[in-house]
C-alpha cells in the first residue's frame, strides 16, 4: 500500500517533468539579417514555442546602435546593458518560448545580423 501512494505521487510529477516545450526547428532561419525601421522597433521570435537558446548578433553599422531587449514568455522585459553598440557583437540568451525585442532610435534604417547557436 506504502508503494502504491508513492508510486501515485512520483508518477505526475515526472510526467510534468517531460512536457515539451518546442524544438529548435520553429526558430528559422538560423542565421539573417534583421532591418530595424528608422526610429522604430522590431520583435523577432515572438509567439514562437521553443527552447531556450542563445543568437549572437553583430552590429555593422560605425556609428548607429540600438537597444536590446530579451523578452520572457510572460512578458517580462529585461534589458540588456550594454546594448549593441556601433560595430560589436552581442551574444544574448534568450529564454524558453521568449522572444527579442530591439528598439532603433535613429534616423536611418539599421540592419544587424544574427546568428542562432
Amino acid at each position: 500500500m506504502k508503494r502504491l501512494i508513492i508510486y501515485l505521487l512520483v508518477l505526475p510529477i515526472i510526467l510534468i517533468s517531460c512536457k515539451t516545450v518546442g524544438s529548435m526547428s520553429a526558430i528559422q532561419p538560423k542565421s539573417g539579417t534583421i532591418d530595424l525601421p528608422t526610429k522604430g522597433e522590431f520583435r523577432i521570435w515572438q509567439k514562437t514555442v521553443h527552447p531556450a537558446f542563445t543568437v549572437t548578433l553583430t552590429n555593422p553599422s560605425a556609428t548607429q546602435s540600438c537597444e536590446i531587449y530579451k523578452v520572457t514568455e510572460e512578458g517580462n522585459e529585461k534589458w540588456i546593458n550594454p546594448s549593441l553598440l556601433a560595430g560589436t557583437t552581442l551574444t544574448v540568451r534568450i529564454p524558453a518560448n521568449g522572444h527579442l525585442f530591439i528598439k532603433n532610435f535613429n534616423p536611418n534604417i539599421l540592419t544587424i545580423k544574427y546568428t542562432v547557436n
